[in-house]
This record gives structure tokens, sequence and C-alpha cells, in this order.
């Protein structure tokens, strides 16, 4: 008697196809998350840099200085002593000059004789006459360098002049003074005197509403320094400022004083 039939089962061919699926299907999906993850590259250059960020190796270091920068200019001495950096020009330059033909006698009798003639730069558009009365008024009031007997000044004509003062734009008054920078308030060279004609059209804020007295201390600056009187500062507040001391910027605490 023969036991009953054993059948031998085959492979599960079903489930096997299932799995094959399922393990491709996780492949695709990795495959996909690198494909992503990764930079893409690209054949040509960028339209537009882009910084690398910060921190990292590929950060350049901050550029230092270029020792070929233009460095900030400041003023420099005139031949006798203005010190101080020209205003920003905004008068035209022409180089040409009209002389005042009038003449006024010098105050006093005693003390060394300056003669001066005048001249006036063609683009300031002032009358040399004028100018040249102006400057003659101050230059004898005893109040001026006249008034101490050890000099007076004789406006003369050009012919007879041993001084020439001239009103001049900042760019012609740094050729007529051999310096680099214009005059800022004046500037002196040998004999020959340079008051800034910009300066001259308009007045400082400490003589505000005083154009006499702001015209009378630019005269008497500029011809101070003809005179080799020394540059000064402001001795302490609410006092005097000297003469010598420039006073179209700030005073320093000091008053405006147009006289020496």
């Amino acid at each position: 008697m023969s036991g009953p039939e054993v059948r031998r089962r085959g492979p599960h061919w079903g489930r096997l196809g299932l799995i094959v699926v399922a393990v491709a299907a996780l492949v695709g999906i990795v495959a996909g998350v690198q494909a992503l993850s990764a930079p893409v590259e690209r054949a040509g250059t960028p339209t537009m840099p882009v910084p690398a960020p910060t921190g990292t190796r590929f950060t350049s270091p901050s550029p230092s200085p270029s020792s070929s920068t233009t460095p900030t200019t400041s003023g420099s001495a005139s031949p006798t002593g203005t010190a101080s950096s020209s205003p920003r020009s905004t008068m035209k330059s022409s180089g040409a000059f009209n002389w005042a033909s009038v003449t006024a006698s010098a105050a006093g009798s005693q003390g060394k004789l300056y003669r001066y003639a005048v001249a006036v730069e063609t683009s300031a558009a002032l009358k040399a006459d004028s100018v040249a009365t102006t400057i003659s008024g101050v230059l004898n009031d005893p109040r001026s360098w006249t008034g101490a007997g050890d000099v007076r000044f004789a406006l003369v004509a050009r012919s007879k002049a041993t001084v020439n003062l001239y009103l001049a734009s900042a760019k012609t008054a740094a050729t007529l003074c051999g310096s680099d920078d214009g005059a800022a308030d004046a500037c002196t060279d040998g004999d020959t005197v340079v008051i800034n004609a910009e300066r001259w059209k308009s007045t400082a804020a400490g003589y505000a509403g005083n154009t006499a007295g702001y015209r009378a201390y630019l005269i008497n600056h500029a011809v101070g320094q003809l005179l080799g009187e020394k540059a000064a500062s402001c001795p302490g507040k609410g006092k005097k400022a000297p003469v010598t001391m420039e006073q179209s910027g700030d005073l320093r605490g000091c008053v405006a004083n147009p006289w020496p």
C-alpha cells in the first residue's frame, strides 16, 4: 500500500516579482535624491558675479587701501604765511586785470613809505577804482597799520608802485603767489600782495551784516603779511581775534576784529 502522494512546491514567482519591483523602486528613489542634491554644472560663464559665503576658505580677505589712492589735500603755506586750504573756487580765472587809475596820498609823514598800485581781475566783475578807494581808506585809517607811525601807504599809478596789490580769484592767486594752493583770505610773495576776490564779494559768519568790516579785515590781514607779521591764533574765548588770524572760518571763540 502506497502512502499519500507528497507534492513539492516550486518557487512562488508572483511573490518574487513583487520583491524585485520594490527593490527597483527603492533604487530609483535613492538615485533621484542624489541627483537633486548634486550641483548642476553648466558650460559657459555666469552673467553676474556671486560672492562666496563669508566664513569659508573661498572668501577673499578685504582689500587693503591701495597706495595709489589719492590723499585728501590740505592747505599748504603760502610764501609768507597763509597756511589754510583755499575755499572751493566758484569764480572763473581770467588772468587779466584792470588797474586802478585813482590815487591817494599817504596819511602822516613818518614811517616807511609803501607805494602801491591796485589791480582787479576782470572775472571778479568789480570796478578797480572802487576797490582801490576802499583799500586806501582802510590803510590810511589810524586803526590800521599806519596808526603806530612806523609805516604809511600811498596809492599810486602802476608805473610808480613798489608794491602790487591784486584782487584775484583763488586760482590766479596761486599763480601770483607761487603756490600750489590758492589764497584762503590772502597771500603774498615778496612785494606782491593778493586778496581773495571771492572772499571780498562775500561775508564771513563772524562779520554777518558787516561787509565793510570784513573787507577791512581782508586788507589788514593781507598787508600784515607784507609787513612780516606772524600768523596768530585766538588768545582766548571772548577776546578780539588778531587781524593776522584767519577770520573767514571758525573764530575759535574769539570776536571778529578787522584792525591790528
